[in-house]
């Protein structure tokens, strides 16, 4: 169970919470590979001298981490650590997975800087109000896992903090939103979270396809706010430059969200789905009446990726152990549960106008939040108002300057600094060279002649000699562009280079030190790397008490409880020291012949390919060739350059293949489709432990269902509980565990009621170990049996939908194999069974007629028509009919009289 919130001790609470140190927890770990192999590269610091050695292929923990990736040449965790001590956070919980040691060394380059440091090391004051904790959860695979191992830990104590996103780039004012969070949370416990959303535009295309018109990404929004909506008539200009083509370029290729909100309770979130394939999403009934119809549902507003939460937002991920992803799981499931007891309240809040927000999760969203922050959307984000600039970690001091059309410049000359020695000079221009903003030029950054340059940016010591081409790209440091190159929407890291000649197309990537030869041309979307090829872990196991406190903390505050002290030492004990982490200095053995693609980077070239693999996500099923062009597509479309609209209609084709195989855009199949799809179901059935709900992780539609696990048969589960029931235990204490497991799988009453029916005739025919009971003795234990069993059915069948269910459960029995299928196949054993459980008020009819509607058009062919039309069923539906139009007529009568 998870840990309640609050201060400990005899002292007044409220006393504790204004003494209590705003927190803020930074998920340093993406759990992603969008930027791979740029982030299993070796991370080091300091820029190289000179080009640096390939990988040894032993970089567990030294791998670069997205928070280190140089955003317009400073670390992007350095943007992130000044915005929340500008939000007035003094105390940092920084989690990472992997490139733990990067991180550490990261900070230990700072500890200098100030007074404030630790005498182990670990605790580092990024200012005199500031203290960063660094947390190794090096067993963690998302971000669920890391959630929980930090409440296990018990450290976070203010309510609210703050939890982040590691690839946020923002300048909005917490404040405000902090204000209202505690307000609400003082008026409503369940209130536990705030969602920050940024209002962006939504999805937009022309029916009218224009292959003459050139896609251009960045010409969309040179000179359009990206904060302001998209809305096709807010800015005409825009729409004329691009007639089929206005995407908002800051959303995730692998995400579509669409909310339901309520704006008269402080927008309160009542739908999250994001996932881009469906067609169809659904809100309880119940919450029209909870907000009196007042529901907004929008496409209009991204993910900020930061969060105002309570503690128990901790503690939910703690009770919920299957929880991985705080979106689509954990987000999703809280707003739409439905019972008011259980529900945790989230809300939203809207960036105003001037705020800004990007996520830098992919290479695409990275160069757009770049060029955003360039174009001064994100002030006082912007070069010229920087202290210190870096890149890789290692300081330049260096004073930028904005100049005619969002040219920057470092005009910081003289000095040599932390520079490798080199000395420090302005960047050197050429003067026939065409410079086009936005546009970054970093410290001794040298350019040739007759060079055009164009929405980039180029770190500290870059070259470029005479005739390059530079378009859309970033260059990271000490990079080597030599004459005639040109580079259109590259990612270039640090020390590597582009030979005479090359030619390097969109979405392409060159890993730190690689070569690209003279002459080749470099296809779109290919990214070389000299990192060495990661085996998966076969033996990961998962992360046990004895790892989580040995391996998973670098950092503690000594003033916290002894408990905390002691996992402090031990960390200590376990964290690897900077000083064990290579310098640039030191010496590799080079790089193997058979590791670079020589065919690709060219003969004089150093590099090979990397390629993405499947992700886990993908059915182990299909074809390896059908799942690794997935992995391929998804990779180019995180890639700069990928032309949106690709994806939009890729989605909505998607969605209307999914209408053709019978589902409107309302969610309503016809009847002859879902009769088409309910035989398919029957015909599958094995036996009574393989029934249709094998798929149960999948809505009617045969999508996923937000929050359930792929894989795990729902109703089996939930007929398992009731089967390892004991009856001499209140049936309350069961119906308590069967809503625990609904919750945890967004499962239906309905599952719950056919799990238990199939589990009461299981236990009914217990009784017969060694024969086969006949209808009447069936009958007989079923009505023994339901003395018991009859108040749950009462307690779970909310209506209708609940009593077919039941009936649909007998129905799968009765098909399948087994003791159960012999006795319930047997003429009338059906018959009476469904009249046992309409005269025990567990079925009644009204559920009785509407399933027999729906079986009314099955021909006797089949196997579930075959049941249906047997004569006993007949006579009993005929029986129930005329008793039904008696009672009815009988209250007429009355009524008249």
């Amino acid at each position: 169970m998870g840990k309640s919130s609050g201060s400990s001790g005899g002292n007044d609470p409220s006393d504790n919470k204004h003494e209590q140190k705003l927190q803020a927890v930074l998920l340093a770990d993406t759990f992603s590979n969008s930027f791979h192999p740029i982030t299993l590269e070796d991370y080091n610091g300091s820029l190289p001298t000179s080009s640096p050695s390939p990988s040894d292929g032993n970089t567990k923990g030294r791998e670069r981490p997205l928070a280190l990736c140089p955003l317009n040449n400073v670390p992007l965790l350095h943007h992130t650590i000044d915005f929340l001590q500008s939000a007035g956070v003094e105390e940092l919980f920084l989690l990472c997975s992997s490139g733990a040691d990067a991180l550490e060394q990261y900070l230990h380059q700072h500890k200098q800087q100030s007074n404030k440091t630790h005498e182990n090391g670990n605790r580092i004051a990024w200012s005199s109000k500031l203290t960063i904790h660094l947390l190794r959860f090096t067993d963690c695979t998302n971000t669920g896992d890391a959630l929980r191992e930090l409440d296990r830990k018990n450290v976070i104590k203010s309510d609210p903090f703050i939890l982040m996103q590691g690839d946020v780039v923002t300048n909005v004012d917490l404040r405000e939103v902090m204000e209202q969070h505690a307000i609400r949370k003082k008026a409503d416990n369940s209130a536990i979270m705030t969602v920050l959303l940024q209002e962006v535009g939504g999805w937009g295309l022309d029916d009218e396809d224009d292959d003459n018109e050139e896609d251009d990404d960045n010409n969309m929004t040179d000179s359009e706010n990206p904060n302001t909506p998209n809305d096709h008539h807010h800015n005409n200009k825009s729409k004329m430059m691009q007639k089929n083509h206005y995407l908002p370029p800051l959303r995730s290729s692998t995400d579509d969200l669409l909310l339901a909100m309520d704006p008269t309770h402080s927008n309160r979130i009542l739908l999250w789905d994001s996932h881009p394939h469906n067609s169809t999403s659904s809100i309880p009934t119940i919450f029209f009446a909870e907000n009196s119809s007042h529901i907004t549902l929008t496409r209009n507003h991204l993910d900020v990726g930061i969060d105002i939460c309570s503690p128990d937002v901790l503690a939910r991920f703690s009770d919920e152990f299957d929880y991985r992803e705080l979106r689509s799981q954990f987000v999703a499931n809280c707003v739409a549960e439905e019972e008011i007891g259980l529900q945790s309240r989230i809300f939203g809040y809207m960036l105003k106008r001037g705020e800004y927000a990007g996520r830098m999760g992919d290479m695409r969203r990275y160069h757009r939040v770049s060029m955003d922050l360039l174009r001064r959307w994100g002030y006082p984000l912007v070069p010229d108002q920087y202290n210190h600039s870096c890149s890789g970690g290692s300081y330049h001091e260096a004073s930028y300057v904005c100049e005619r059309h969002l040219v920057y410049r470092d005009v910081s000359g003289g000095g040599h600094g932390d520079n490798g020695g080199r000395e420090r000079k302005r960047s050197h221009v050429g003067r026939s060279t065409q410079l086009s903003g936005p546009l970054l030029l970093g410290p001794n950054a040298s350019i040739g002649e007759h060079c055009h340059l164009q929405r980039s940016v180029l770190g500290p010591n870059c070259t470029l000699m005479d005739n390059c081409h530079v378009v859309d790209s970033h260059l990271w440091g000490d990079v080597l562009v030599e004459e005639g190159a040109k580079l259109n929407g590259v990612i270039v890291c640090e020390g590597a280079i582009v030979r005479s000649g090359a030619v390097v197309d969109r979405g392409c990537v060159i890993g730190r030190g690689c070569v690209v030869g003279a002459g080749v041309h470099l296809k779109e979307f290919t990214r070389i790397t000299l990192a060495a090829e990661v085996e998966d872990d076969d033996d990961y196991s998962g992360f046990d008490d004895s790892s989580s406190d040995d391996s998973s903390s670098s950092g503690s505050d000594d003033s916290g409880t002894d408990d905390e002290e002691s996992s402090a030492d031990e960390s200590e004990k376990a964290t690897p020291q900077v000083s064990n982490i290579p310098s640039a200095t030191e010496e590799v053995e080079p790089i193997s012949a058979v590791d670079t693609n020589y065919e690709v980077v060219g003969k004089d070239g150093l590099g090979r390919v990397w390629a993405p693999s499947p992700s886990d996500e993908y059915d182990s099923d299909d074809d390896e060739e059908e799942k690794q062009a997935e992995a391929v597509e998804l990779m180019k479309s995180e890639s700069i350059g990928y032309d949106m609209t690709l994806l939009y209609k890729k989605w909505k084709k998607l969605q209307m293949e999914e209408e053709d195989d019978g589902f409107s855009l309302d969610g309503m199949g016809s009847d002859d489709d879902d009769m088409d799809m309910d035989d398919q179901w029957a015909d599958d059935i094995g036996d009574t432990n393989t029934d249709a709900n094998t798929f149960s992780h999948l809505d009617e539609d045969g999508m996923q269902i937000t929050g359930r696990q792929k894989g795990v048969d729902v109703v089996q589960e939930l007929r398992d509980i009731c089967l390892e029931h004991e009856t001499s235990s209140p049936v309350e204490n069961l119906r308590i565990e069967l809503n625990s497991f609904k919750f945890s799988q967004n499962a239906t009453y309905s599952d719950c009621c056919k799990g238990a029916m199939m589990a009461v005739m299981d236990k009914v025919l217990e009784g017969y170990p060694d024969s086969v009971p006949s209808p009447g003795k069936l009958v007989v234990s079923l009505k023994k049996a339901l003395e018991y069993w009859q108040q749950l059915f009462h307690s779970i069948c909310m209506g209708s939908e609940e009593e077919k269910a039941i009936i649909h459960a007998l129905e799968t029995m009765a098909l399948g194999s087994g003791k159960a299928a012999d006795v319930l196949g047997k003429e009338p054993a059906f018959r009476f069974v469904l009249q046992t459980l309409h005269d025990k008020e567990i079925v009644n009819e009204v559920a009785i007629f509407e399933w027999a509607e729906e079986r009314k058009e099955e021909g006797k062919d089949g196997s579930r028509g075959a049941l249906f039309w047997q004569q006993p069923t007949q006579d009993f539906l005929e029986w129930l009919e005329v008793s039904s139009d008696e009672d009815s007529s009988g209250s007429d009568e009355e009524d008249s009289d």
